[in-house]
């Protein structure tokens, strides 16, 4: 039973009964699905965006990302948000992984795309982000952050773990 319908979520309450026959109930979020970048402006170099996050009350450091927009396709919606969050087009985007960010609770599928061979544009920030500005930081370096808890966002923790060679 849908209990929320919202602009990019639904959410149900759902009666479920488990394989060894209790019944209990559980709260979905209905989410169309994403896309997550992380953009190679050098071969050993990435550009992570400082955005404020309101559910953490923190900015954080992250790659674009972005919700599938309706009849879109993961890839080009990779490459229409690298492009509003970074002002950078993707000469090659490659995928990494297909991801579920939060099972428990959220039915999101979250696909991640290597993009290189950036060409410089100009962003467009949507109406309701809030990006501070981008930074560029070695992929080592971002090793490093992420060690020390400085990035903490786990799609962009996630690349930068599959990248590192």
């Amino acid at each position: 039973m849908i209990i929320y319908s919202g602009k990019k979520i639904n959410v149900r309450k759902d009666d479920v009964l488990l394989d060894d026959g209790r019944k209990v109930t559980r709260e979905v979020i209905e989410h169309p699905g994403s896309a997550a970048i992380i953009p190679f402006i050098a071969q050993d170099e990435i550009i992570l965006l400082q955005q404020y996050r309101y559910p953490v009350k923190e900015t954080l450091y992250e790659i674009p990302a972005g919700t599938l927009d309706k009849s879109e396709t993961f890839i080009a919606c990779a490459g229409r948000e690298l492009e509003e969050e970074t002002g950078y087009r993707a000469g090659t985007l490659e995928p990494l992984i297909i991801l579920y960010p939060s099972p428990g609770i959220l039915n999101e599928t979250m696909h991640l795309f290597k993009a290189t061979n950036l060409v410089k544009t100009q962003t467009n920030y949507q109406m309701d982000e809030s990006i501070k500005g981008t930074i560029q930081v070695k992929l080592n370096d971002a090793l490093e952050m992420i060690k020390k808890g400085i990035i903490r966002d786990a799609k962009t923790v996630c690349s930068i773990l599959l990248c590192i060679r």
